[in-house]
């Protein structure tokens, strides 16, 4: 089927493990999911309200985003591409290996979790133009908002800690 999300939410799910134990990690899971959805719930029991303009906005805000993400993606393709010159000692040639399927390991990562962002900014700008057009001031689409705005908010920050520590790698092996 050719609108089947469910292997970019696996792989989403997939980087969220623990680095220690490289098992799937519940504090993430509580982090990214919990959290958006407590502040959710709270917004509804509150009867949060937001303004048509702020459907506006969002519609916006993740329709720029959309074209952002897939950008970049784009170019992590293009690090992704690039070719490496394969030492003639031994020892040098395995260490660059470790390197290069460490940054390919994170670069896979990387792409769930931008392709996941994608998704997200889609979802939310169905949910904005729903918003928008229904004129819905109580209760469901706020809280909706809510959740879609704080999850994609911990997830755009874990997108941006993987992309430093990829580039933060590029630095350092460019410099030795």
């Amino acid at each position: 089927m050719k609108v089947n999300v469910t292997s970019i939410v696996r792989d989403h799910l997939r980087t969220l493990y623990s680095a220690r134990t490289n098992r799937f990690s519940l504090w993430d899971a509580v982090l990214f999911y919990g959290v958006p959805l407590g502040a959710s719930i709270s917004s509804y029991v509150a009867n949060f309200t937001l303004r048509p303009d702020v459907y506006n906005v969002s519609i916006t805000f993740f329709g720029i985003f959309i074209a952002l993400l897939l950008n970049i993606q784009v170019a992590i393709f293009a690090i992704l591409q690039r070719r490496w010159d394969i030492p003639s000692d031994v020892r040098l040639a395995e260490i660059q290996q470790e390197k290069l399927a460490e940054r390919r390991t994170l670069l896979g990562e990387l792409n769930a979790n931008l392709s996941y962002l994608v998704l997200i900014c889609c979802v939310a700008l169905f949910i904005s133009l729903l918003g928008y057009v229904a004129q819905w001031e109580k209760n469901i689409p706020p809280a909706l908002m809510t959740f879609v705005y704080s999850h994609f908010l911990l997830t755009l920050i874990m997108v941006v800690k993987r992309a430093h520590a990829l580039f933060q790698k590029e630095y350092t092996s460019e410099s030795n």
